[in-house]
């Protein structure tokens, strides 16, 4: 897969960082802002990408890549991604995937209306830690619970305290634990519980109203699961779903289950483990690889299953913002 990148932000470095662990990828372009030209121009001659855009226009009128990866800041995901999909070509957007469930089906439609295929770039449903949890779930027996918790203090709290704007803790752009940190813990438990019947938001303010940190709680049926994260503070990360027969567990970042493992039978802590088999790529690269795929087959099963991923988070999204007081 061809791919021209549009951003030069901190996961686009990380993406750039381990091409290596990517064969399935060829990054061709490189298009960032005039005042990041000189970062665009190192990062093109380290990891040997052919031209370097300061012009989107001319990026999309030029071509010759197969998809837009795009890695811009939250807020700018639905106007870039729209652009890309009016020009004729496929997109992998970072998530957030956009900031309301109304944005995500309009680019759904305007690709369908293109025919072309957009993706969002969330690492969980494609890592093989996340395939061992699928197939274990029905051993634990009726899930009973689940805590979730994806917490990191920012590098850039320092300077949100000072008063120093930056994105990241900026409510108008899309910032905040919710759109940067709890997305993952939505991904990650969607994937395994499916849809809760109602979703309740409680967020830390900062200074200027962004979520500095907050807990999502989803109620199902006959259970409900807490959600934490922060970007204020740090904490154990992991996730446990439990019922009667047994427990799932996950210790550290759900955006990369680094250890994934089930507890079956026993009582009182006791019972069997059973250990996933653990990454032996980059975290981004799985995703990479699976869009690559879906692109060359043109999968649209796949395709159509990764939407219906997205529509449900951002749609949870929604309700834990309404939940919270916030117009969507």
């Amino acid at each position: 897969m061809k791919l021209a990148v549009i951003s030069t932000s901190r996961i686009v470095e990380e993406f750039l960082a381990n091409l290596g662990d990517m064969p399935e990828v060829q990054v061709t372009a490189l298009c960032c802002r005039p005042q990041s030209a000189p970062k665009a121009e190192a990062w093109a001659e380290r990891y040997g990408i052919g031209k370097v855009y300061t012009d989107e226009a001319a990026l999309l009128a030029d071509g010759g890549f197969d998809a837009v990866y795009i890695g811009t800041a939250n807020h700018l995901h639905f106007c870039t991604a729209k652009r890309v999909l009016s020009a004729g070509y496929p997109v992998i957007l970072e998530k957030p995937f956009t900031a309301t469930a109304a944005e995500a089906r309009e680019l759904f439609q305007l690709a369908d209306r293109q025919g072309v295929m957009i993706f969002e770039a969330i690492t969980i449903p494609y890592l093989p830690g996340y395939r061992f949890l699928q197939e274990q779930l029905p051993k634990i027996g009726p899930v009973r619970g689940a805590m979730a918790s994806f917490c990191a203090r920012s590098r850039r709290y320092d300077e949100y305290l000072n008063g120093v704007w930056n994105t990241t803790f900026d409510p108008a752009c899309s910032g905040g634990a919710l759109y940067d940190m709890n997305v993952y813990n939505l991904h990650y438990l969607w994937g395994l519980l499916g849809m809760p019947e109602r979703c309740e938001y409680f967020p830390s303010r900062g200074h200027n109203g962004v979520d500095t940190a907050g807990l999502a709680v989803l109620h199902y049926p006959d259970f409900s699961a807490a959600c934490l994260a922060a970007k204020d503070s740090e904490s154990a990360q992991g996730c446990t779903i439990q019922g009667p027969d047994g427990r799932l567990v996950v210790e550290g970042g759900v955006n990369a289950l680094p250890v994934v493992y089930s507890v079956l039978g026993g009582e009182r802590g006791g019972g069997t483990r059973a250990d996933a088999p653990g990454p032996d790529r980059h975290r981004m690269a799985y995703e990479f690889a699976a869009f690559a795929r879906m692109l060359a087959e043109n999968d649209r099963t796949g395709e159509a299953e990764a939407r219906r991923r997205t529509l449900a988070v951002m749609d949870m999204i929604d309700q834990l913002r309404r939940s919270a007081g916030e117009i969507v």
